[in-house]
């Protein structure tokens, strides 16, 4: 056969899409080929095409027994000679992904030539190909093939000839097939009818996951590649009994006890547990310290987080039962800032403590929000609580919140930012209790500065909410 013959049923081969299915135990191989033979230039033969057959016993799916033989005429010295190879192999049918299996393998060859040279050769041959199926019993095979002949009749030396082929061949009997193609054998397969490129495990069931578990009996279908799973397909990555999609805290340490949630038991849900916490009885929702599980007081005034009102209380000032600073005429200033500390009930007043006049403008110190937004800070609670108890002092009066910014930025943004911190406070007025008819908001933005714009002190004080009263 001609090389060019050869090299256009390789590629053949390179291109089929066919998918391979997988030879068994006990099948038959039953095949013919053409062959082209590059004799040793000591017997001085001509290179030569031939055909032949092959007749192989596959031991399992990856290894067979196979013999062959071929006819090939070639010349010597211009007389024809017939040569009759014939081998007797040990294969290896290696598979390449699902599409081709790797062929290789050796053993005895024998070499007859007849007519024109009489002789023969005994020696060992080695052969590499590859196999592509076409069918669930058809395959086509292409090989080279290298014997070293060192008993040559009639010559004290050894020779050495090559040979490509090229055929096609058919399987018989064997064992179980797979005739959806998932690499499980049909004897083995309890889903045989899976659709073709599905992922299953070893019974032929799909596993979308890869975990060894079938999808039918996979109660965490989406476990990652590699995690060691349980029989129904579920991880436990700290061994603490919690499978880790239900493990609230998945790197609890061995031998630890551990509630449904994974994590250790915290009877008092204050984020502490039981083991560490040394006030197992703390009620919902109050702060603890964390390496204890006891009330804090953050702002170290004696009044614990969860009754204090007012809990940004700087260090030093005196507070009352709800962690406020003290205020002794009950006119919403503190006595520390109160100018006029004997002010009369019910009198309005400033931000100073002292009786207010008409229409006075209130800033609201110490009220601040988060940056970029009119979301209110805790420590505002404390200033706008204050002006609260102002507000409804005198309810014969109507207050105008308005909201003011610096000149960084879009000026149409800050006026928008302004309404809506004027409007959240507004929120919080009626919240404690005011009338909201009696509270209206104005957004005014950089246009009304309260101080220079350009040091971050004018700035920090042009951001500002303050209260206009209105008969």
């Amino acid at each position: 056969m001609s090389s060019r013959l050869l090299a256009l049923t390789l590629a053949t081969m390179a291109v089929t899409t066919t998918q391979v299915y997988a030879q068994h135990r006990g099948t038959v191989e039953l095949g013919g080929f053409a062959r082209y033979g590059k004799y040793d230039t000591d017997l001085g033969l001509e290179n030569a095409a031939g055909w032949g057959g092959r007749l192989g016993f596959f031991l399992s799916d990856k290894v067979f027994l196979e013999g062959d033989g071929a006819l090939a005429a070639t010349k010597v010295s211009g007389t024809d000679v017939d040569h009759t190879p014939l081998h007797v192999r040990l294969m290896g049918n290696l598979p390449i992904g699902k599409r081709m299996a790797f062929l290789i393998g050796g053993g005895w060859a024998y070499n007859k030539f007849s007519k024109g040279l009489t002789a023969t050769e005994n020696g060992v041959g080695g052969l590499a190909g590859l196999r592509l199926s076409l069918g669930q019993r058809v395959s086509v095979r292409g090989e080279g093939l290298a014997d070293y002949m060192f008993d040559h009749a009639g010559s004290g030396s050894a020779t050495l000839h090559y040979a490509v082929q090229a055929g096609v061949s058919v399987q018989l009997w064997g064992g179980p097939g797979d005739k959806d193609h998932d690499g499980v054998k049909d004897n083995l397969d309890k889903c045989p009818n899976t659709p073709e490129g599905t992922r299953v495990e070893a019974s032929g069931c799909p596993d979308a996951d890869g975990d060894g578990v079938a999808d039918q009996g996979d109660r965490c279908a989406n476990t990652p590649t590699g995690k060691a799973v349980d029989a129904v397909g579920c991880s436990d990555s700290d061994g603490d009994g919690v499978v880790d999609p239900q493990d609230q805290c998945p790197n609890t340490p061995a031998g630890t006890q551990v509630d449904a949630t994974g994590c250790q038991p915290d009877a008092d849900h204050d984020g502490v547990p039981d083991t560490a916490d040394q006030c197992p009885n703390t009620p919902a929702g109050v702060r603890v310290d964390v390496t204890n599980g006891c009330p804090v007081d953050a702002d170290g005034d004696g009044v614990l987080n969860a009754q204090d009102k007012c809990p940004g209380t700087p260090p030093g000032v005196a507070v009352d039962a709800n962690g406020c600073p003290a205020d002794s005429d009950a006119d919403g200033v503190p006595d520390a800032t109160d100018k006029c500390p004997g002010t009369p009930a019910g009198t309005a007043v400033d931000a100073t403590g002292c009786p207010a006049a008409a229409a006075a403008v209130v800033v609201l110190e110490g009220v601040t929000f988060l940056s970029g937004s009119a979301k209110l800070t805790l420590n505002s609670q404390g200033p706008l609580n204050r002006a609260v108890q102002g507000i409804q002092q005198r309810p014969d009066v109507k207050v105008l919140i308005e909201g003011h910014t610096d000149n960084v930025g879009n000026r149409d943004a800050n006026i928008r930012l302004s309404k809506a911190r004027a409007d959240a406070v507004r929120a919080y007025f009626i919240s404690k209790g005011v009338a909201a008819s009696r509270l209206a908001t104005v957004g005014i933005g950089p246009d009304q500065p309260a101080a220079p714009n350009d040091t971050p002190e004018g700035r920090a004080k042009n951001r500002r909410v303050q209260l206009r009263s209105q008969p």
